[in-house]
Formats: C-alpha cells, sequence, structure tokens
C-alpha cells in the first residue's frame, strides 16, 4: 500500500454495493401491505411515491400511504414527489412533502429525505437547478435526492445540477422509445454518465413491463437485468454507489416482477424457471389442466400444450384454445413465482400429457 501511493497508483472502482427500491402505488392495497412484511434484507430503503403533480390538473395529489406499515418495515424511507415532465414548477414547493416526511417521522417512519421525480427537458435544466437551490435551502436536515435522465449528461448545467442534492439516481430505462431496457444500452447510459460528473450516483433498474398504444408489449427481462449487474461487477464503474429498483412487485401488480423474481436477481442466484404442468382431478370425471410455477422465478406459459388418449371434451379456459388434441395460446400468460392457474380442462380415457 506505501509504494502504491508513492507511486500514485489508481485504485480500481468497487463493485456497486446496496439496493434500495420504489414503493410506486397510487392506492395502497392489501398485496402490497403483505410485500412489505417479506421485504429481503437485500432491500434497504424505500422510495415511496406520496405526491403527484401533472401538467394536466396542476392540482397536487396526494397517495393514500399506509403510514404504519412502512414503520413497521424498520427500514429508512425516501418521501417522492413526482412532478410530471409536463408540469410547470411554478408554484411547487418541496415544503409539500417536506411536510408529510416530518408527519411520517412522528409517527415512527425512518425518515432520511424526500426526492423530486421529475423528467425535465434538457434545455430547461437551467431553471430547474436554480428551483432545486431554492427549495434545497428549506429542506433542514432532510437529505434531498433527485432522479436523472441519461440524456442530461450533454447539459452545460449538469456540474451545478448534481452538485446540488445529497443522492441522485440516474434512470437507464423507458429513456429511448420504443425501448424499454437492453443491457447494452443502460451500460452505454452508465458509462457516459460516469465520464460527465464526477458526483456518485446510483442507478434505476425495471421490473416491469408496459404496453404502447398501438399494442405493442415492452418488457425489462430478468435475465437481461442480470446481465448488466454481472458487468457491473466484472467492469465496476466509478462513481455507482448502488440500484434502485423501479417497482416493488406484490400479487396485485401483474405488469411487475413478483418480489420472489426481484430478490433472486438481486441476489445474482441462477434464474432457472420451473413451470410444471399437470392433470388434476376435478370430479364428475373430469380433469383441470394446471400449470405452475414451483420455481422463484416468473416465467412464460408455453404457447401450446398436447394431451394423448382418448379425448371426449377439450376446453381451454384464460386465452387457451382447443386445437385437435392441444390446447393453444395466441398470447401465452406470465406466471409469477408460486402461481397456479387452470388453463383448461378434460374428460376422457387414458388422458395423459404429452412431454415437450
Amino acid at each position: 500500500m506505501a509504494l502504491c501511493l508513492l507511486l500514485g497508483c489508481t485504485r480500481a472502482p468497487a463493485p456497486p454495493q446496496g439496493h434500495e427500491v420504489y414503493v410506486w402505488q397510487r392506492d395502497w392495497s392489501p398485496e402490497l401491505g403483505h410485500a412489505l412484511t417479506r421485504l429481503p434484507s437485500e432491500l434497504g430503503a424505500l422510495r415511496v411515491l406520496a405526491r403527484e403533480r401533472s401538467g394536466v390538473t396542476r392540482a397536487p395529489v396526494n397517495v393514500a400511504v399506509d403510514v404504519p406499515a412502512l414503520a413497521k418495515t424498520g427500514r429508512e424511507v425516501v418521501v417522492v414527489l413526482r412532478v410530471d415532465g409536463t408540469a410547470p414548477l411554478d408554484g411547487v414547493s418541496l415544503q409539500e412533502v417536506a411536510t408529510l416526511a416530518r408527519d411520517w417521522k412522528a409517527l415512527g417512519v425512518r425518515v432520511r429525505g424526500v426526492e423530486v421525480d421529475h423528467d425535465c427537458a434538457t434545455a430547461s435544466l437551467p431553471a430547474y437547478a436554480d428551483w432545486l437551490a431554492r427549495e434545497r435551502s428549506g429542506l433542514g436536515d432532510l437529505e434531498l435526492s433527485i432522479t436523472a435522465l441519461p440524456t442530461w449528461a450533454t447539459s452545460p448545467v449538469l456540474e451545478r445540477l448534481t452538485s446540488i442534492p445529497d443522492d441522485l439516481v440516474v434512470q437507464v430505462h423507458a429513456v429511448r422509445a420504443p425501448t424499454l431496457f437492453t443491457p447494452e444500452e443502460a451500460r452505454g447510459f452508465i458509462d457516459a454518465w460516469a465520464k460527465a460528473t464526477p458526483h456518485p450516483f446510483r442507478i434505476a433498474l425495471p421490473t416491469y413491463r408496459a404496453r404502447l398504444k398501438d399494442g405493442t408489449l415492452l418488457t425489462s427481462e430478468p435475465h437481461e437485468v442480470s446481465r448488466l449487474l454481472a458487468s457491473l461487477r466484472a467492469q465496476p464503474v466509478k462513481g455507482v454507489k448502488g440500484f434502485v429498483w423501479f417497482r416493488l412487485g406484490h400479487a396485485g401488480d401483474a405488469e411487475s416482477w413478483s418480489l420472489s423474481t426481484l430478490t433472486t436477481v438481486v441476489r445474482g442466484e441462477p434464474l432457472t424457471p420451473r413451470l410444471a404442468p399437470r392433470l388434476v382431478d376435478a370430479g364428475g370425471g373430469t380433469l383441470d389442466i394446471v400449470l405452475e410455477n414451483t420455481g422463484h422465478v416468473d416465467t412464460q406459459a408455453p404457447a401450446r400444450l398436447t394431451l394423448s388418449g382418448n379425448l371426449e371434451v377439450l376446453d381451454g379456459v384464460g386465452g387457451y384454445a382447443p386445437h385437435g388434441t392441444s390446447l393453444v395460446a395466441r398470447t401465452p400468460p406470465r406466471l409469477r413465482a408460486g402461481e397456479r392457474r387452470v388453463i383448461g380442462f378434460v374428460r376422457g380415457t387414458e388422458v395423459s400429457l404429452v412431454a415437450p
């Protein structure tokens, strides 16, 4: 070590540490409350959507957050103000969420600070930086976090902007339509951001699917996001200090990863699908055709299941339809880890499933 100091050696950046997660639900549900009781130890702070402003109504909208449920988690919490990218900042104040933050703290929540999630146009960043500087002074002991877009990296005010908050989260998903996420594009965003500013930052990673107006489904696949994590472990980027996952999944959120899948990805465990089709006696000579995901990772159901035997009646449900001796789905469903789904029924003799 002494020799290295004398020679001016450059220490390689350490792999990023720490995982946090966004809790992003407008109407809190029992399913979300249940997910909060099952958080793995690897997920640290919760960044909770608390208030929104849009360019349509301009009126602030509060989210009915289950504050006692947050307190029971024992985790640090960041209170988030979401300001739509088209909404003007005139009349918007961080005191809106600072007041909520202090109220939550009085109720036992380990509040760390507040966050502004504002997809500001790059050309408007000078005014945004002015607004942040003014609002920052009124937060007292509350930390300030902001989300940032990779496209801001070319702005001449980037250095000033990134010097204002205590914490910075760079979003590398849903940046350029029609792509939601690819590990190659995300890595490019991260490398470019790290070169543009010396300030440490976290990376916001996706756990969801989204459908465009034309019906196109965009996905963030666990194995693709895992590839990015592996890349950052093998070749760390200076300044990256952790990850924030968008968003916490639960049983009522069909478009997000299950908590089990997120946990598996965070831990770097094998993403091995375990989908078991089987026949279950439903009584009266009828067999239900059942798909069950017995693994820890969400997985796509097969487009076709074929049966053998003397089939008298065969029918499908949930998107599956009979085709000869098979059930076929034009758009196969995704089964969450632990999910069991009946996709049809059959009557006959000596009926069995044909292995794919």
